[in-house]
């Protein structure tokens, strides 16, 4: 209402002022004004041009992400039997490791108690030959000793032999029987 009512006072002026004409003068527009407007226009062409250009770019990168995919898509196909031919192996080789695994555990318990036993066999037999060489000091000692008595007994036959020959190759004086000789008769 406030423009309402001041609308007819408004309309009361324009009625009373005279048309007037406004001029603006334009200044004459030199060659750097001329240049300025040239360049303007270059630029916004360049601008075009580049954006086309990235759009292009984009499309043709598109068009690019699309073919990979694709060959992604396909070698992801070509490749499945593969990983699965390569699960499988390996899978093949899990159980060989295990079973080689369990073939050296068994072998390398059966080299354990073979090992333990030929220990125990080594010890029984230094044991053994400790007894045998016990037994050998024992019996060397003995036939030492007799062959020290069977020396000193044949020493001691020799010397009383050489005793004896000599006693018995002296002539010997006879014997007067005694009168107490003659009475033990």
């Amino acid at each position: 209402m406030l423009f309402a009512s001041a609308l007819p006072a408004r309309l009361l002026q324009a009625a009373m002022l005279p048309d007037t004409i406004i001029t603006r003068t334009i200044a004459e527009r030199g060659v750097l004004e001329w240049t300025s407007g040239v360049l303007q226009i270059v630029v916004l062409i360049l601008g075009v041009g580049v954006l086309i250009a990235t759009i292009l770019l984009l499309l043709s990168m598109r068009a690019g992400l699309r073919k990979f995919n694709a060959t992604i898509d396909r070698l992801a196909t070509e490749t499945t039997p593969l990983l699965a031919s390569a699960t499988a192996m390996v899978g093949d080789a899990r159980g060989i490791v295990s079973m080689l695994r369990s073939d050296v555990e068994r072998v390398n318990d059966a080299a354990e108690a073979l090992s333990e036993q030929l220990l125990d066999a080594a010890d029984r037999t230094a044991r053994r030959v400790d007894d045998v060489n016990a037994v050998l000091d024992v019996l060397q000692d003995e036939l030492e000793d007799t062959a020290l008595a069977a020396a000193s007994a044949i020493r001691g036959v020799r010397v009383g032999a050489g005793a004896m020959t000599a006693a018995l190759s002296r002539p010997r004086p006879r014997r007067t029987p005694t009168p107490v000789d003659a009475d033990d008769d």
